[in-house]
């Protein structure tokens, strides 16, 4: 956290980024809000309602042309969800209780997208984006029935990939300052379990909020 707030200081107060007014290139900060969930994919496994996920971070863009850009930049980004494990019948044949686990994850991610936009009007135009994202655990935690905050460390694999796809409208506040705001979906590639307990991907679907300078 310390690290990346001494990232936004620098580059907010260099003169050489605030004072540049060249179209070509933008830096700034974004907020995602976003709905996540773990996507199971072995027999046994539940998908169990969503989670209230968040991701903050930098953004920088660099126009390609007149109507694209590379939008990149790092983020702190907070998934997870709950599965539901199938217990099965006891010895007599009566169901057992299904133990429900909610993952608590948190990555540093580094997205890379090609940003396509409309050309301006009264000071607004539209994009649709996509990309992907490596993707970094830094934490991992789990609730269970019986217990909560239990370290997860073991349970996962620190590297993963995500695919993004996003679509939004932009808005000139004043120069080349501009704030934006869109959807965005991102889908996991790789199996985020690190073992043989269980196997799925990590999504999201969020509201991108932010400001370019």
């Amino acid at each position: 956290m310390r690290k990346l707030i001494i990232i936004l200081v620098f580059f907010l107060t260099c003169p050489q980024l605030t004072k540049a007014q060249d179209e070509k290139f933008h830096f700034g900060l974004k907020i995602t809000p976003s709905m996540a969930w773990i996507k199971p994919d072995r027999n046994g496994l539940k998908r169990d309602g969503y989670k209230l996920g968040f991701a903050y971070g930098v953004q920088t863009e660099f126009s390609l042309q007149k109507n694209y850009a590379i939008a990149t930049g790092v983020q702190v980004a907070y998934r997870g969800g709950k599965i539901r494990f199938e217990a099965g019948n006891d010895s007599s044949g009566n169901p057992l209780a299904d133990p429900v686990i909610n993952f608590k994850l948190q990555y540093v991610e580094i997205p890379v997208c090609l940003k396509m936009l409309t050309n301006q009007f009264n000071k607004t135009r539209y994009y649709g984006m996509f990309g992907f994202s490596p993707s970094f655990l830094i934490r991992s935690k789990k609730d269970s029935d019986e217990e909560d905050n239990i370290s997860a460390k073991d349970d996962f694999n620190i590297f993963n990939m995500n695919m993004i796809i996003g679509a939004g409208v932009e808005y000139t506040l004043s120069g080349s300052t501009l704030a934006f705001g869109g959807l965005e979906f991102n889908n996991g590639f790789f199996d985020i379990f690190d073992g043989d307990g269980a196997k799925g991907v990590t999504n999201y679907l969020g509201l991108n909020v932010g400001i370019l300078f």
